[in-house]
């Protein structure tokens, strides 16, 4: 993220209201903006299609089929995210950007053609009765998200973060557009716009990366052939499957789920609640990039460069003194502006809901969920600190627990009955949150012999 943090310090630099006002506003749009932008479409593009299809059994079945593209593409094409982020953070500190390039592309074509191949199988086996052109479609949709999010490994670097949301913006004015003129002719051309609309998106943030990172290759596997980072790898697939955990739970439990189209299934209780409980995390996400990737992230270097430069112990002592508190000061400002969203959402929750024509039912269920996507926001943040400290075995530990207990905890709140109802993926992310919390703090108690006697 060190190109987006670069641009918000110059921001922040000029120290006036209007520029810690504008340097907020864009951290929510790098943050949270595309993710926003893409929920907030697709709930357009089923409100438009009502207007030509009458049958809301196939606004369902668009809306869900784009729920489990997202979530199988991610889980997916973890194994693949951190490791090469990895691999592209490396090559940058070596100044061989030219590698990054066709490197790029080589992983964008390996998880393109090997996501299309495992899930056209699946596809036509399971979803036959939507009919082959659905199949298809659906193929390669997830194909094109799978190379989206590992394009997104290199476009956290850049800074033209305005054309990256402009892009996002415009793609998903072309799926609503699209939407209006094709409903009326089914599911198959709904899933055809949302394919149009992506592959749009696709090749824009490519075009930016061939721009920012030329190179006289196109393509290259040397990332398959240096240090993989096996802890990575799996970190990556943890952290995304233990995300999607209690969701899939609740969509296949015979007590909370139903079927939608053949073996894509949804859950009418748990599904809206915990959707508008991750779109309350968006100032948070702000207020997470603004400080772990500024602040701490400049703390973070002083010290480094502090301790390979031959700084004086006192300062190298000052320097790690600063980077402990920036965290510190980070993790707990995370904590109380969500906290506060979190509480006022609470509190006019029963008005919202009238708003919204939900049923007051759902009230508790959705309280939790404000809970839990609180503590993820907080488990990100200390999964940072973690990365920054490169504490990978740490991190692999933690992803790894958090997808056992999101399983176990899901399974045991189902038995107990709907109070019950999301606790399982509150008290997963309160239990690893803790434990995170008491590793970095023994991390930063060994820091500096760390830094110097383990190296």
């Amino acid at each position: 993220m060190a190109g987006i943090g670069f641009e918000l310090k110059k921001i922040l630099s000029k120290k006036r209201l209007m520029s810690i006002i504008k340097a907020y506003s864009y951290s929510t749009a790098i943050s949270s903006g595309p993710w926003l932008i893409s929920i907030l479409s697709i709930l357009i593009a089923g409100y438009i299609a009502r207007s030509f299809i009458h049958n809301e059994e196939i606004i369902t079945q668009f809306q869900v089929t784009v729920t489990y593209l997202i979530a199988l593409s991610l889980i997916f094409t973890g194994f693949f995210q951190l490791a090469f982020t990895r691999y592209i953070a490396d090559r940058i500190f070596e100044k061989k950007e030219d590698k990054i390039l066709p490197n790029l592309m080589g992983a964008i074509f390996i998880n393109m053609v090997a996501g299309f191949l495992l899930i056209l199988p699946f596809s036509l086996m399971f979803l036959k009765s939507a009919g082959i052109l659905f199949s298809i479609l659906f193929a390669f949709t997830f194909a094109l998200f799978c190379g989206i999010w590992i394009a997104n490994v290199v476009l956290s670097g850049l800074k033209n973060y305005k054309f990256i949301i402009y892009s996002f913006f415009f793609a998903y004015v072309i799926i609503l557009i699209m939407v209006f003129f094709l409903a009326r002719y089914g599911l198959d051309a709904m899933l055809g716009a949302f394919f149009s609309g992506h592959a749009f998106l696709f090749f824009m943030l490519v075009g930016l990366i061939l721009k920012k990172y030329p190179s006289d290759r196109l393509v290259e596997f040397d990332f398959l052939r240096g240090k993989m980072y096996r802890s990575l790898i799996w970190t990556g697939f943890f952290y995304n499957a233990a995300i999607w955990a209690d969701k899939f739970i609740f969509w296949y439990h015979p007590l909370t789920s139903s079927k939608v189209l053949e073996w894509l299934r949804d859950s009418a209780i748990y599904d809206l609640p915990i959707f508008l409980a991750y779109l309350a995390i968006a100032p948070g996400m702000a207020v997470f990039l603004l400080r772990i990737e500024t602040e701490f992230a400049k703390k973070y270097e002083e010290y480094y460069d502090a301790a390979r430069e031959g700084a004086t112990l006192e300062h190298i002592y000052k320097n790690g003194n600063d980077m402990i508190q920036s965290a510190r000061t980070a993790l707990v400002e995370i904590l109380r502006v969500q906290s506060i969203i979190t509480i006022i959402l609470i509190i006019f929750s029963e008005e919202i809901f009238k708003i919204l024509g939900m049923p007051l039912l759902y009230l508790p269920l959705f309280h939790i969920d404000l809970v839990a996507t609180q503590l993820q926001l907080f488990f990100m943040s200390l999964l940072a600190i973690l990365f920054y400290l490169d504490r990978r075995k740490n991190v692999l530990v933690l992803t790894a627990l958090f997808l056992i207990l999101n399983i176990a905890l899901t399974l045991l709140s189902i038995r107990l009955g709907p109070y019950f109802f999301g606790y399982g993926f509150a008290l997963s992310l309160l239990i690893v949150s803790a434990i995170g919390m008491i590793m970095i703090n023994r991390d930063f108690k060994r820091l500096h012999y760390e830094t110097f006697m383990l190296q």
